[in-house]
């Protein structure tokens, strides 16, 4: 695959149910000047310098901190049952999988009920839960729209519901998510940025969307508008890709999206299970077309480490877990807390990453604080 960098960027340290969102085609028209250097010179369209100085929150911060920071009123109950909801992409068994630990560390009863991904076996789902009375749930992607009497059956049960990547969950009475809709709209922008510094100034892109994902619209959005202040004159695609796909065809309707546009220079995506067995089939397809997109998976480190995938937008997906259990765990003990400003809650999570500082261990993917469960742990009154 072809990677075009700056020499700025080389210093960059850079992670459903069905729905009912939107997205399909659109975007800025080509400009009159569409033969116009893309090399990030000068007299490129996008403004390359710009989109680098965004990107410099998305360095890897030693200094970053867990979002909420400070200790549990008290200590955790041993034995509290907290299901996971299992929406059945390739990234909801890692972030299952990242919520292991600190339910052995709580000494927690950790359930997992798969959802299925239509109204009927959501409905058949939730009401699984509802009978199994747990003590809270921890839901990532699933639209409260789905399993709206549900939740006020969990509310009656004392049960809270902590969320993540739920761009909706204040409208249900749920608690905010840390990563809700305005924390979408910046990574989508992260993306776009990203996208003009790697390709170096590029005029055509194209967006990947997954329209059942509420969060992918938002995504889309952020980039839409982030594109518009650094390259008005540019052209981005939309291309909508069905959840049924990712983990399967989806990087087929990639490919066969590119053969049919082929001036298109640099793709990104609301979700990296796209880019999954992806650089394989660009190249027996004889296309050389890079991209960038959010929400990695193991596979994805390890095409960036094996030079076949440019970057993604990591999430640092056990801090995030172990963050919206951290929030759980207050909702269940009844304590306030205060999420931090938006921006800071996005860059905390998220990081550029590319062949320079892709994770040696593609498993554990990125982490943004090597103490993190230190940290929690005191948190959780188990330091001593």
């Amino acid at each position: 695959m072809r990677v075009r960098h700056t020499g700025r960027l080389a210093a960059i340290s850079l992670i459903g149910a069905s729905g009912l969102l939107l997205a399909s085609c659109s975007s800025s028209t080509v400009p009159d000047d569409a033969d116009a250097p893309q090399d990030g010179s000068e007299s490129s369209v996008a403004d390359v310098a710009a989109a680098e100085d965004f990107l410099e929150l998305w360095l890897d911060n030693p200094d970053k901190q867990l979002l909420i920071d400070e200790p549990l009123d008290a200590s955790v109950e041993e034995g509290l049952e907290i299901v996971y909801l299992d929406v059945g992409t390739p990234v909801s068994a890692v972030m299952w999988e990242n919520l292991q630990a600190p339910a052995e560390l709580l000494g927690l009863d950790l359930r997992r009920v798969e959802t299925g991904r239509d109204a009927q076996s959501v409905n058949a789902a939730m009401n699984t839960v509802v009978e199994m009375e747990p003590d809270g749930v921890i839901n990532i992607t699933l639209d409260p729209v789905f399993f709206e009497s549900q939740i006020e059956q969990l509310d009656e049960l004392g049960a809270p519901i902590a969320s993540g990547s739920i761009v909706n969950s204040t409208e249900f009475g749920l608690p905010e998510a840390f990563n809700g809709a305005e924390w979408m709209k910046i990574n989508g922008g992260v993306l776009a940025a990203n996208a003009i510094v790697r390709s170096g100034g590029a005029e055509e892109y194209v967006f990947y969307n997954v329209p059942e994902f509420p969060f992918s619209a938002l995504e889309l959005e952020g980039a839409q508008a982030k594109m518009d202040e650094l390259c008005p004159s540019c052209t981005l695609r939309v291309v909508d890709i069905p959840i049924a796909e990712l983990g399967s065809t989806a990087s087929d309707r990639v490919v066969s999206d590119l053969q049919a546009n082929p001036a298109t220079e640099y793709f990104m995506a609301a979700v990296d299970e796209v880019q999954i067995g992806l650089p394989q089939k660009l190249s027996l397809a004889g296309l050389d077309v890079d991209g960038v997109a959010m929400w990695p998976a193991p596979p994805n480190y390890e095409q960036i480490a094996n030079g076949e995938q440019d970057a993604t937008l990591a999430v640092d997906l056990n801090l995030m877990m172990w963050t919206v259990l951290d929030q759980l765990l207050r909702e269940i003990g009844g304590q306030d807390y205060e999420w931090p400003d938006v921006e800071t809650r996005a860059w905390t999570m998220t990081s550029i990453v590319d062949g320079e500082s892709v994770p040696d261990d593609a498993t554990a993917g990125y982490i943004g604080i090597d103490d993190y469960q230190e940290r929690f742990a005191a948190n959780w009154l188990l330091d001593g």
